[in-house]
């Protein structure tokens, strides 16, 4: 009798289960928040573009402009921003958009090229209230106006904000660390 009662609820439970993982495949396409939860403007994807194609630098590319380049990425109206980076020699800790964008925009503009790959993730959480975080590693080629060369590597936390314009940056910190200069850069 004991037995009937587990395959029962054994069976219940299968039942139940079946009947809601459609509705959560479905929901996985778009947050709670409205904003993409799979696909090219999910935050994943943005994370990584966000890297391998906002902070990438060609030979021969004409002033950085942050805004130009990651504008697309960062939300300039919100007064609630907090952004980080250890890589800035001065440590400074930017409340917008626009001020981040002037801490990189002259050292950034000075480089020859800088190029990327992501090593790690992106790994992704979602929360309530159309907020998600975000992280990654990367490892970074450096390249001076004078040829000298760094390679970093990375650990890059972003927050994101659902917004009308799609997921944007509220709150970024990244961590670095100077590889050797002969050690080669990981592919992934």
């Amino acid at each position: 009798m004991r037995t009937d009662k587990i395959k029962g609820g054994l069976r219940f439970l299968a039942l139940t289960l079946t009947a809601l993982i459609p509705s959560m495949t479905a929901a996985q396409a778009v947050s709670s928040s409205g904003c993409p939860a799979s696909g090219p403007a999910s935050v994943g994807a943005l994370h990584r573009e966000w890297i391998l194609v906002g902070w990438e630098k060609q030979v021969g590319d004409g002033p950085f402009i942050f805004r130009e380049k990651l504008g697309k990425y960062y939300d300039f109206s919100a007064n609630d921003v907090v952004l980080y980076d250890d890589f800035d020699p001065q440590k400074r800790v930017a409340h917008s958009a626009k001020e981040y964008g002037s801490f990189w925009e002259p050292s950034f503009s000075a480089l020859r090229s800088v190029h990327h790959r992501v090593v790690n993730g992106p790994d992704v959480a979602s929360g309530s209230g159309g907020l998600a975080a975000s992280t990654l590693e990367f490892e970074a080629r450096i390249e001076a106006a004078d040829g000298n060369v760094t390679n970093i590597r990375t650990r890059s936390s972003l927050v994101w904000r659902c917004s009308d314009a799609g997921w944007k940056i509220i709150r970024e910190h990244n961590s670095s660390v100077v590889l050797p200069s002969d050690a080669p850069m990981r592919r992934r």
